[in-house]
């Protein structure tokens, strides 16, 4: 009795031969740049025949990146000084002195002692302010339809 469902390398092969055709269609230089990545897809055919619920060339892609993170992984681990994330934090870097200098001004204006009003002006008390003519009270609002 056979198998009922194509094992992994039997559907790689399938789908390598559905390629061929758009591989023929490129470059020289990007074949060999296709067969490379093809290469990096088939270190992980044992891992793939797990993922049954993806699509076959969804799982080939995956593999893909996976081999290609890797290696930049490697060279970011030889090159001490690469630090992709460096711009991101010189920038955090920027923001949290303007949010410290605006923190500075800001208690500046707030946290300093109060000038005394002239002696010649007196404080009016709020009750005894005027109105303007076309303020409207909370009363009015109580009183709308």
């Amino acid at each position: 009795m056979g198998r009922t469902i194509a094992s992994i390398t039997q559907t790689w092969r399938e789908e390598e031969a559905a390629l061929n055709r758009f591989k023929r269609a490129l470059r020289k230089d990007d074949q060999t740049l296709l067969d490379e990545l093809l290469v990096m897809s088939r270190l992980h055919l044992a891992e793939a025949s797990y993922a049954s619920n993806l699509y076959p060339l969804d799982m080939y892609l995956i593999a893909i990146l996976l081999e290609l993170y890797k290696q930049l992984k490697s060279m970011q681990k030889e090159m001490p000084n690469a630090d992709p994330f460096k711009a991101e934090r010189v920038e955090a870097k920027k923001e949290d002195a303007f949010i410290q200098l605006l923190n500075a001004a800001a208690s500046a204006l707030f946290d300093a002692p109060a000038e005394k009003p002239a002696a010649d002006l007196e404080e009016i008390p709020a009750e005894a302010q005027a109105e303007p003519a076309n303020a409207l009270n909370y009363a009015d609002f109580e009183e709308a339809p």
